[in-house]
């Protein structure tokens, strides 16, 4: 090209922008104005450029998010399975309507009623990625799995043993075992994960996202030393990883939380573990849309905010992303809101074309830059937590529940203060008549453990007295 683009335009610096900005706001002022905090450590700036990224490891950090696996994601729709209901036919028409994988969650379910065979009539675990979430049993479901599909399983299984502490206070002595002789029947399949690392917990307890990063990531730390001991090798266990994340509201903040969970678990294995960049596996990510963030009051606003969450996970980089329903907290699951959240991911793709570029943040100065932010915060906490023993003797000691309040009660005054606003709730509320109030946790008599267990929050349940 002869004539470069924008040469008729003279550039300014910051401060001649700034001055004009100031003269704009007439009298307000520019820091409280034009800045913002991502959560109570990372305070965003309302100006970026080139030379915000000049000093950040830019190369490494995009590097980690190119995978050359695909360029698109799988719209992964969670069943809670209940004894009785008939799954096989809403799979299938699920598939119809657009669903390619699925989270089967038998959290509470006798390992009897599983009713494996019956759920998978005329699917094959070769062709839709199925993930099945079981707290007990674990192996006999993958030897019942390996008579009724004796060839190559897309899709995982969870049996999350962290996560179970964390609200249990009960740590599984025999888990560890079962999770190695899991992994070793399964290696075999590539695309099967049977490690899958959860930051839930610490999203839904009001986790800020340096904190969750930080936690998810010393979860794997825990869950790849423990493992080990079981003679495994090092790239076999990570082969097998997945995390999965909930994704929150904060929109440019979840997009650099999922890109810096991609660029600190590169660090961390090859400076940690030692593994050589050949060594080291595509991370698989899951996202979720928070349930922290839905509200029981004005519900249709979840829509717009799974919306917003779902576009986070996937310029963030999630290759699978589920979607919750906008009205899963007041009222049984149905047909229409299943699909209207189905659907969110559909249209991201087929009519937004999200799936035609592989990190379509790549290159913005904002989100580079708060990508580091955030990395650099979670690193912070993440030695912390090892200096302690790791996360399971962190926790036994409180430090993560005490940090993790603090986020919570912190974004609670917010709302309450009107410091932030969460759109049907705080401001522009509509409540449906007759308003009934969200189904409730049921009461469990909870262990005494010694510490503190998580908690499961929504942030606007204080609005839903």
């Amino acid at each position: 090209m002869k004539n470069q683009l924008f040469q008729n335009f003279p550039s300014h610096s910051f401060e001649q922008w700034k001055q004009q900005v100031i003269k704009d706001l007439k009298g307000k002022d520019f820091n409280q104005a034009l800045t913002w905090m991502i959560d109570e450590n990372i305070k965003v700036d309302c100006y970026s450029d080139v030379t915000k990224t000049l000093n950040l490891p830019l190369k490494t950090i995009q590097q980690s998010q190119f995978q050359n696996i695909t360029k698109s994601w799988n719209n992964r729709e969670i069943i809670n399975f209940n004894n009785g209901k008939e799954y096989n036919n809403l799979i299938i028409s699920s598939l119809e309507a657009g669903a390619n994988s699925f989270m089967i969650d038998y959290s509470g379910v006798c390992e009897s009623e599983f009713e494996i065979k019956k759920l998978l009539r005329n699917i094959k675990l070769s062709d839709v990625p199925f993930f099945f979430k079981v707290e007990n049993n674990v192996l006999n479901l993958i030897n019942e799995l390996q008579i009724i599909a004796p060839y190559q399983w897309k899709g995982g299984i969870e049996d999350n043993i962290l996560e179970r502490y964390f609200y249990t206070g009960v740590l599984d002595t025999n888990g560890w075992n079962n999770s190695a002789n899991i992994l070793r029947k399964v290696q075999k399949f590539p695309n099967f994960k049977s490690l899958i690392i959860s930051g839930h917990s610490f999203h839904n307890a009001g986790a800020n996202i340096g904190q969750e990063l930080a936690y998810t990531l010393a979860s794997a730390i825990e869950v790849i030393d423990k493992i080990s001991d079981y003679e495994i090798p090092l790239p076999e266990i990570v082969q097998k990883i997945e995390f999965s994340v909930s994704v929150g509201t904060n929109y440019f903040g979840e997009i650099a939380k999922i890109r810096a969970l991609k660029f600190l678990w590169k660090q961390i294995l090859k400076e940690g573990y030692g593994m050589q960049e050949h060594e080291i596996p595509a991370i698989a990510v899951h996202g979720i849309s928070s349930a922290f963030y839905q509200s029981a009051i004005t519900p249709n606003t979840n829509m717009l905010r799974a919306t917003t969450e779902a576009m986070s996970a996937i310029i963030g980089g999630c290759d699978a992303v589920s979607i919750r329903a906008f009205d899963e907290n007041y009222q049984e699951d149905n047909d229409f809101s299943r699909r209207i959240a189905r659907n969110i991911s559909t249209i991201l793709k087929e009519e937004s074309y999200f799936d035609k570029v592989i990190d379509p943040s790549a290159g913005s100065y904002f989100i580079e830059s708060l990508t580091f932010q955030l990395a650099d915060e979670a690193l912070k906490i993440l030695s912390v937590v090892e200096n302690e023993g790791g996360i399971i003797e962190a926790f036994k000691k409180n430090l993560i529940q005490h940090s993790i309040r603090q986020s919570y009660e912190h974004s609670k005054s917010a709302l309450v203060n009107n410091d932030k606003l969460m759109v049907g709730v705080n401001k522009f509320r509509y409540d449906e008549t007759p308003f009934e109030k969200p189904n409730g946790e049921k009461l469990i008599e909870k262990p005494n453990v010694g510490f503190e267990l998580l908690p499961n929050y929504r942030l606007s349940e204080t609005f839903e007295q």
